[in-house]
């Protein structure tokens, strides 16, 4: 099956990336995370901290089948990183992602965006005033002839407003919120907090992150719905594991771990 066209951009503004971490600027892709994850499985020189972008997206994605409306003006990033735990820890990386996400809208908006502003909904997600403004989409990709194991972490940050015609949510963007950013300005603040936290991750382990995202998180100790593959389930997010899993309260008091769903906020039910 033929791949997308692919359209390498001409001009980009100097972006100043982490020691190290390279920029693969596109005009058009089908999607950064598929971009990126052909280039490591092809065998190229893909190693951390290769950062593909795009303008716009034609196929770009979210969780499961969803698509991710990609015009030009909002921020497309992946950001190419090493598991060194291989799979078992890898999943953490999304948290660390989000996190990134926050602070980077933070730095940039330093007098609108306070804490109490910014959330994280589990697993992906990070909420400005209760609207998404942005979604992170991990993927896993090995390289021939490696042991080692990388993550694709796909980050769509909405920096103009974005037009959906059936919108399953509310959607928001940072001009929404009275700031005039570029992408190549954005890219350069996320990608110095994704390095920040990648490091601090790797450092302090997955607890120092989770603090940041429970700090964050969206619905704690409140009802919220999940949508499961088999069931919806109603209860109270109660905490955030040591894994990244969702943790539960029913009515019975039993304590149910979720790896993986759909949350609905309960101001949204």
């Amino acid at each position: 099956m033929a791949h997308a066209r692919i359209t390498v951009t001409q001009s980009h503004p100097q972006v100043r990336l982490p020691e190290g971490w390279r920029l693969m600027p596109f005009d058009v892709l089908d999607s950064t995370n598929t971009a990126l994850r052909r280039m490591v499985e092809a065998g190229t020189q893909a190693d951390e901290g290769l950062v593909v972008t795009a303008k716009a997206q034609t196929a770009g994605r979210g969780r499961g089948t969803r698509a991710w409306v990609s015009p030009v003006g909002n921020l497309y990033a992946s950001f190419l990183l090493e598991s060194h735990a291989g799979l078992v820890h890898a999943a953490e990386l999304g948290f660390v992602a989000a996190v990134a996400v926050i602070t980077t809208i933070q730095t940039l908006m330093p007098d609108r965006a306070s804490d109490l502003a910014l959330r994280c909904k589990w697993p992906n997600d990070v909420l400005f005033d209760g609207a998404k403004i942005s979604g992170i989409l991990l993927e896993t990709a090995q390289a021939p002839d490696t042991s080692s194991v990388f993550v694709v972490v796909g980050i769509g940050l909405n920096l103009v407003p974005v037009k959906l015609t059936q919108p399953l949510y509310q959607v928001t963007s940072l001009a929404e919120h009275g700031a005039r950013i570029g992408s190549s300005q954005a890219l350069e603040v996320l990608a110095k907090q994704v390095h920040l936290h990648l490091t601090t991750w790797r450092s302090a382990g997955f607890g120092a992150i989770r603090k940041i995202w429970l700090d964050h998180a969206a619905g704690r100790n409140e009802m919220i719905t999940v949508n499961l593959p088999s069931e919806v389930l109603t209860a109270r997010f109660v905490d955030l594991d040591h894994d990244g899993a969702l943790v539960v309260e029913e009515k019975t008091g039993n304590r149910r771990r979720i790896l993986a769903g759909d949350v609905i906020l309960s101001s949204k039910v």
